[in-house]
């Protein structure tokens, strides 16, 4: 007769509460966060505040993003800028999964996964609105988190940094899309870099490279360029060149736009820069 039978039993894991909610932030401080015995998948449905482990620096959380806590890791979530209001969703489960494990063990401590399709969210507020129900969603909430379990447990090799994941096309072929475009800016930032230009060369669409390399990186691929463009002038500046050729051998299209972009990313101009190179007292 058909069927099947198991010969080895999978590790236990159990959905302990899930939650799909609005918050209204009345108060600003920093909330510090640490669940001894529990894993935490904490989902930003919409822009939520900045968040950090004790092993990384504060990482932006623009919507479409999920990070994959262990047990026992402290993280903290910074409520004091501008939000004043946040939709999250999230769950907590018990148990232990040598695959999500395996996920973690690196050097943020924890899994921050891109998810541009919003596969994470649909299954987490399905969950939430089966568990809503009280002990008759219960079954249901529970497959919704088994389907949550199996997408993680197949997430794709990480990018750079180590603990970042990408559910998107970005993931195919070559590594995370910050580092992709960094590397195409690098190479070509003397030339005039449009948008669809990058898109067409990394094959993605406008709008994806746009989302995905915010959620990566916390600004914008423009911001990156220009940032690339003033980095790539302070040899020609310490050489003594003027400006007005710098300038346009860096990709700025005069020496005026060139001083604004330099002051906003070194908070004083190429001149003032110089000066306090060559007298440091």
């Amino acid at each position: 007769m058909p069927g099947f039978h198991f010969t080895q039993i999978p590790p236990s894991m159990t959905l302990v509460s899930v939650m799909d909610e609005e918050t209204r932030i009345c108060t600003p401080y920093v909330n510090h966060c640490r669940h001894p015995e529990l894993w935490v998948l904490d989902y930003s449905v919409t822009d939520c505040m900045p968040t950090r482990t004790e092993l990384t620096p504060w990482l932006p959380r623009p919507g479409g993003i999920g990070h994959l806590y262990p047990p026992g890791r402290k993280y903290e979530e910074d409520l004091r800028g501008k939000l004043l209001k946040y939709h999250s969703a999230y769950l907590l489960f018990a148990g232990e999964n040598p695959l999500l494990r395996k996920a973690t063990e690196n050097s943020g401590g924890f899994a921050r996964i891109l998810d541009p399709e919003r596969k994470i969210q649909k299954l987490l507020q399905n969950a939430a609105a089966a568990a809503a129900r009280g002990s008759r969603g219960y079954r249901e909430s529970s497959a919704f988190f088994c389907e949550l379990l199996d997408l993680l447990e197949h997430l794709p090799p990480p990018g750079s940094p180590d603990y970042l994941y990408d559910l998107g096309e970005s993931s195919v072929a070559g590594g995370s899309l910050s580092r992709r475009v960094r590397e195409y800016l690098e190479q070509n930032f003397r030339q005039r870099i449009t948008m669809k230009g990058v898109a067409l060369k990394l094959g993605v669409s406008e709008s994806g490279l746009s989302h995905r390399y915010r959620q990566e990186t916390g600004e914008t691929v423009f911001d990156t360029l220009l940032r690339i463009r003033v980095e790539q002038s302070l040899p020609l500046l310490r050489n003594g060149k003027r400006l007005k050729n710098i300038a346009p051998e860096v990709g700025f299209s005069n020496e005026f736009y060139y001083s604004k972009i330099f002051k906003r990313f070194y908070g004083c101009s190429p001149k003032n820069m110089i000066r306090r190179q060559q007298n440091p007292s």
